[in-house]
This record gives C-alpha cells, sequence and structure tokens, in this order.
C-alpha cells in the first residue's frame, strides 16, 4: 500500500513537472504575446472583407510590367550608353557628365547576403546571419553608384544625379569622363586582363 501511494505521488509530480515545462515552452515560442495575435487576427479578418467587397482587379495587360521589361533590357544591352549627368545637392546645374554603360549599386554583389543557419535547439530549427560578399569582408559599402565609361573608366560617386539615354539641355557642362590616350591605353590593358581572367574562369 504504500508502494502504490508512493508511485502515485512520484507520477503526480512528472505530470506536474511536464505541464509546467510546455507552458514554459509555450511562452518561450511567442504564444504569450496575446496583443500580437489578436492584432494579426483583425488585420487578416479586415483584409479577408476588403477582398470580399473590392478585390483586386484582373487586367489583360501590364503597363508596369512593361517597363520593367524595357527597363532591364534597356540596361542590360552592351550597345546603349547612358549620359549620367551629377549633381551636388543643391545646386540646379550640374557639375559635369559622363557615358557610362550602367549603374550600378556599391551593394550589389553576387552571392545572397544572408544565410540560413541550422540550430538544433530550443525555437526555430534556422535563424538568419548576414553572410560575406565575395571579398570575405561583412556590412554595406555606403550608398554610391558606379559604372563604367565606354573607354572602361570607373566612376563612382554618391552626388545626385540623372542618367538618360540622350544628352539633355544643360549648357557649360562638363564632360568628367573625358581622358587622354595614354590613359585610355593604359585602361584598355587593364580590362583585357579582367576580361581575359573572367573568360578563363579564375
Amino acid at each position: 500500500m504504500f508502494k502504490l501511494k508512493s508511485f502515485s505521488g512520484i507520477f503526480l509530480i512528472f505530470c506536474l513537472i511536464f505541464f509546467m515545462s510546455a507552458s514554459n515552452e509555450g511562452c518561450w515560442r511567442g504564444n504569450g504575446n496575446k496583443t500580437a495575435k489578436e492584432e494579426q487576427a483583425r488585420v487578416e479578418t479586415n483584409q479577408q472583407r476588403l477582398n470580399s467587397v473590392q478585390p483586386s482587379p484582373m487586367v489583360s495587360w501590364s503597363l508596369e510590367r512593361d517597363n520593367l521589361i524595357k527597363r532591364f533590357k534597356l540596361q542590360n544591352d552592351r550597345s546603349v550608353q547612358m549620359y549620367m549627368y551629377v549633381f551636388i545637392e543643391g545646386v540646379g546645374t550640374p557639375i559635369g557628365y559622363y557615358l557610362v554603360n550602367k549603374v550600378s549599386s556599391v551593394n550589389s554583389q553576387l552571392t545572397n547576403p544572408e544565410q540560413l543557419v541550422y540550430q538544433p535547439t530550443e525555437g526555430p530549427d534556422y535563424f538568419i546571419m548576414p553572410s560575406p560578399a565575395e571579398d570575405g569582408s561583412y556590412g554595406t559599402n555606403g550608398s554610391a553608384v558606379f559604372g563604367f565609361t565606354p573607354d572602361n573608366m570607373y566612376l563612382e560617386h554618391n552626388m545626385k544625379y540623372i542618367c538618360s539615354t540622350a544628352p539633355l539641355g544643360f549648357k557649360d557642362v562638363p564632360n568628367i569622363g573625358e581622358i587622354t590616350v595614354l590613359f585610355k591605353n593604359k585602361l584598355k590593358e587593364q580590362m583585357d586582363k579582367i576580361e581575359s581572367e573572367m573568360s578563363s574562369g579564375q
């Protein structure tokens, strides 16, 4: 009889610990944040109501997609040159212009800037962490843009700019992309070397 009571007591304590652990785990996983859950439910209910009375229109052709497709093709056409006018903020006349094949951000990179890391512990199985760039460094490179001129001169700046496929009507605006024949030949040698390495897969 004593053994039976002892076993029952141990079983009761075990059950109590189990339910307390389950409750704590639920709070750990974010189940205790009732306000956020209630708000999310209201937003979802409201969105369902709006979708039923004001559904998004069905269009037969998208001009937005037209613009995006044209822009993508234009900016990836090697024969196209852009006129890029560089401005100092607050000054109406550009300080100069140059021809550029494509305007790119210094924060563009060839690999994903984030990676999923497996975490076999409590909570989500994966978490997101920053991924290094191709040169092994972390972080951003500021807010500048860059491009290459037809002579393969590299230009980078963080000023305001206008970019067009035709020259604009500004007066007395210098071409800041002009270089001498000596520099042109030197840049050609540099770019020929880079293109050779790219074609060989180095």
